[in-house]
């Protein structure tokens, strides 16, 4: 009985060759098999499943500012392209995204001239070129031994 179960199993999810005899029942099965937790247990270990998803808006009203937030609050890191936007409009956005940031202790950086990253407190933004200056501004600075 236990090997016709795991004979059955395997046919499911494809690892037994073998067809099942066309009148062949499992006599202790009272209830449906559960097909999606057998594939479950076959999926590949090395399958890498994301922490997160990078949402990317170039919004066309206000209004998507909403949506914006609450791709923020869910934790995800938002890119926002004001391309369609005008500046009063795009200032609101910005301003009431930058609000949402802050209220969940996210981080926010200017990457072009109307576009910008906004994250969630557990993925920190590194702007490289700020480090790259404060670095060469302690190395050539008053020599205390700090180096970055």
């Amino acid at each position: 009985m236990v090997e016709g179960l795991l004979r059955r199993a395997r046919q499911i999810i494809g690892l037994d060759d073998e067809p099942a005899l066309a009148g062949e029942v499992d006599a202790e099965r009272t209830e449906p098999m559960d097909v999606t937790a057998a594939l479950k247990g076959n999926r590949k270990k090395d399958s890498v499943q994301p922490d997160y998803e990078v949402a990317v808006y170039e919004p066309k009203v206000y209004e998507d500012s909403l949506q914006i937030g609450t791709q923020l609050r869910k934790g995800n890191p938002v890119v926002i392209n004001l391309i369609h936007l005008d500046q009063h409009d795009g200032t609101r956005l910005i301003d009431f995204v930058c609000g949402t940031a802050y209220a969940i202790d996210g981080h926010m950086l200017k990457i072009g001239e109307s576009i910008f990253l906004f994250t969630p407190a557990r993925i920190l933004i590194s702007n490289m070129e700020e480090r790259e200056h404060i670095e060469s501004t302690f190395e050539g600075g008053a020599g205390n031994g700090r180096h970055f």
